[in-house]
């Protein structure tokens, strides 16, 4: 058990860092992550008994799949939360409150804790409302997601801006603001109407 959990560390030290060297524009935090990089990569080919380079992890360990994405759909008094990008050419579109999976985590608890990140709302995950293929709606890309959308209920929590978020807002279903690329009007209108009707999950 000991063992297990020391790889599920490094592991995640790993990924970490992988994301860091993508997203960072820091120079000195960039060296860092690629110090976690090279030796937490030593650490993986001492625990697993293989010899990899660092950016082998990710790259060949793996069949390619479309990546998992999630979404939040939180409604309070009819009204929909939706939050502000502050990033890249989304930049002050809006959104539902998501994104990527981490690896030591499970698509709700993934959803309960982006929706923390970015929102500040602590949420409750009470249903499963779909998952969609983004090729569906939108240009397909080099790599494909898939979308998992959850419905949720606000618990506690307040808002603070961040690096991600501008701001969050509650909106009618028919009057919502300008939307982000990350989920088109179309994604959003099954799974509101899912949600609406009271159906199972979508799938696709």
């Amino acid at each position: 058990m000991v063992n297990d959990k020391i790889f599920e560390f490094i592991k995640k030290v790993n990924a970490i860092a992988h994301t860091g060297i993508t997203y960072s524009t820091d120079e000195y935090a960039l060296d860092n992550y690629h110090e976690l990089l090279d030796e937490s990569t030593k650490m993986l080919n001492e625990y697993i008994g293989l010899e990899v380079r660092p950016y082998d992890i990710y790259h060949e360990f793996y069949y390619p799949t479309p990546q998992p994405c999630v979404r939040t759909l939180v409604i309070k008094n009819d009204k929909l939360l939706l939050v502000q990008e502050a990033k890249m050419h989304d930049k002050g579109k809006w959104s539902l409150p998501g994104g990527w999976c981490d690896i030591d985590t499970t698509p709700m608890e993934a959803a309960i804790k982006e929706t923390k990140e970015e929102s500040g709302l602590d949420v409750k995950i009470t249903k499963l409302l779909g998952i969609q293929d983004r090729r569906k709606y939108r240009k397909s890309k080099m790599y494909e997601v898939y979308n998992i959308f959850f419905l949720a209920k606000v618990i506690g929590g307040e808002f603070n801006p961040n690096f991600e978020v501008l701001d969050v807002g509650w909106f009618d279903i028919d009057n919502l603001p300008e939307l982000s690329t990350k989920t088109t009007m179309e994604e959003l209108m099954i799974i509101y109407n899912n949600y609406k009707n009271g159906s199972s999950a979508y799938f696709e």
